[in-house]
C-alpha cells in the first residue's frame, strides 16, 4: 500500500513515447514493476499548464494518449510560459530555463528523468538516468544538434540533482571523473532482459522459422547493432577475413540493426576486402526474431568501442549463444567470465577469439552453460528494488532550498490576479 503521505513519483515523459527505444523499454519495464511494489510512490506523468491559460492544448492532448498507454495520469503543473514559446525553444534545440517546481510545497513530488536531462527546479527532487557519455567521448560520430543539447543541458541537471541512476558501474565511474559526483550519490540501475523470450530452450518449429524467414541456413556468425561507429564493424569485418577461407566459406557473418550513420567505411572494407558475398546485412529485424537468431548462432561477436551496458551481450548469452565481445568498460562487466574478451582496437585479437569459438568444442560449450547462468543476475524486478531505493533516498534527502528569486517570484504569481485572470 502506497505511504499516505508519499509524494508524487513525477516522470518526465520523453522516453516513453512511442515507439519505445532502449531506453524507453528500459523505463517501461522498470516503472510497470516499480509500480507493483506496495511501497510505491503514486506515478505520474509531467505535464503542465500555462499559468495565465489553464486549459488544455496541442501538448496536453499528445500527453494524454501518452497516459492512456502506459496507465498513468498527467500531473499538470503550472508553467511560467506559453506552449507557443516552449515549442520555438524546441525548434531551436532549447529548453525554457524556468523552473517547473515553483508553486510545489516542500516533499510532494520527486522528479524522474529517465532520459538523461529533465526541466530545471528550484527546490525538489530529482533523480535523472544517465546511460552513457557518447557526446563526451565520440562527439565527431554523433549529430552536432544531439551534442550541443546534452553539452548544454546534461551539466545543470546533474547539479540539481538528488541522486543519479546509471546503468552500470563503467558509467558511475565515468560520472564521477567527468562531473565530480560523489559515489555515495549515484545509483547502479541495471537494464534487464525477458527472460521468458530469452532462453536456450526455445521451441525448433520457432527457430526453424527464423532461419527461414531470412534464408539462413547451416552455422552463421551474428552481430545484433545500429551500423554506427561506436560499433566498431570495420575491425570486425577485417577481424572476419582474417578468418581461414574454410571456416568463412561455411560461417557467413550476419548483421541485424538499422543502417545508422557515418558508415561508409563499413561497405568501403567489406567491398576492398572482397567478402560482399560472405557478409549480409538483415536491416531491422523483428522483436521477435532476436532470440530464434541469437540462439541459432554459431556465435556471437559485439567488439564495441564503447556501450553503456550491451542490452545484445545480455541477451545472447541468455539464449546460451558464446559470446565474444569487447574487453572496454561496460560489455566486460555485463559479460564476466561467460564471455570471450577481445581488444576491440586489434582485429586479429577479435578473429583469435570467433576462431576459438569456432574450433574449441570444450570452450564453445563453456559459454553456451556459463551465459544463461550469468543472464539470470540481471532481472527486472532485482533493477526495480534498487531504482525504488532511490526514490526513497532521494525523497528522504529533499531537494535544495528554494533561491530568494524563486520565493518572491512564487508569491508575487500566487497572487489572485495571476491565479484567477478572469
Amino acid at each position: 500500500m502506497t505511504p499516505r503521505h508519499a509524494p508524487a513519483l513525477v516522470v518526465e515523459p520523453s522516453a516513453l513515447f512511442p515507439p519505445l527505444s532502449g531506453v524507453g523499454y528500459y523505463t517501461r519495464e522498470l516503472l510497470r514493476r516499480y509500480e507493483a511494489f506496495p511501497d510505491h510512490f503514486p506515478i505520474r506523468i509531467l505535464g503542465s499548464r500555462w499559468v495565465l491559460k489553464p486549459w488544455q492544448g496541442p501538448a496536453d492532448i499528445h500527453l494524454a494518449r501518452v497516459s492512456e498507454a502506459t496507465g498513468y495520469p498527467v500531473d499538470p503543473l503550472t508553467k511560467l510560459t506559453p506552449s507557443a514559446l516552449d515549442a520555438r525553444l524546441r525548434e531551436s534545440n532549447l529548453r525554457h530555463p524556468l523552473p517547473v517546481d515553483i508553486f510545489d510545497e516542500p516533499g510532494t513530488r520527486v522528479f524522474f528523468y529517465p532520459n538523461y536531462v529533465g526541466p530545471p527546479l528550484c527546490q525538489s527532487p530529482s533523480v535523472p538516468v544517465i546511460y552513457d557519455f557518447s557526446y563526451l567521448r565520440y562527439p565527431h560520430i554523433l549529430k552536432a544538434k544531439s551534442v550541443d543539447y546534452m553539452r548544454r543541458y546534461l551539466p545543470p541537471t546533474i547539479r540539481q540533482a538528488t541522486r543519479v541512476v546509471v546503468i552500470s558501474e563503467s558509467i558511475k565511474i565515468e560520472l564521477m571523473q567527468f562531473f565530480g559526483v560523489p559515489a555515495e550519490k549515484i545509483d547502479v540501475v541495471y537494464p534487464a532482459i525477458d527472460h521468458a523470450a530469452f532462453r536456450r530452450d526455445i521451441p525448433w518449429p520457432v527457430r526453424e522459422h527464423v532461419r527461414r524467414k531470412h534464408g539462413l541456413e547451416g552455422d552463421f556468425i551474428f552481430s545484433l547493432s545500429t551500423v554506427e561507429p561506436r560499433k566498431n564493424f570495420p575491425r570486425l569485418i577485417q577481424a572476419y577475413a582474417l578468418l581461414p577461407a574454410s571456416v568463412r566459406a561455411v560461417t557467413p557473418l550476419v548483421v541485424a540493426g538499422g543502417k545508422g550513420w557515418k558508415n561508409e567505411d563499413v561497405f568501403t572494407t567489406i567491398r576492398g576486402l572482397g567478402l560482399e558475398a560472405q557478409i549480409r546485412f538483415l536491416g531491422y529485424i523483428d522483436e521477435e526474431d532476436r532470440a530464434p537468431l541469437m540462439r541459432e548462432a554459431a556465435l556471437f561477436v559485439l567488439p564495441s568501442l564503447y556501450e553503456g551496458f550491451g542490452m545484445p551481450v545480455l541477451e545472447a548469452m541468455a539464449c546460451g549463444a558464446p559470446v565474444v565481445t569487447s574487453s572496454r568498460g561496460a560489455l566486460a562487466e555485463v559479460g564476466g567470465d561467460a564471455v570471450v574478451d577481445v581488444d576491440p582496437l586489434l582485429p586479429e585479437d577479435i578473429a583469435k577469439g570467433m576462431l576459438s569459438v569456432l574450433t574449441d568444442a570444450a570452450l564453445e560449450r563453456r559459454l553456451a552453460e556459463a551465459g544463461p547462468v550469468r543472464a539470470r543476475l540481471f532481472t527486472w524486478e532485482t533493477s526495480a528494488k534498487a531504482l525504488a531505493a532511490s526514490f526513497a533516498r532521494a525523497a528522504a534527502e529533499g531537494g535544495r532550498a528554494p533561491a530568494r528569486w524563486a520565493r518572491t517570484l512564487r508569491s508575487v504569481l500566487s497572487s489572485r490576479v495571476f491565479r484567477n485572470p478572469d
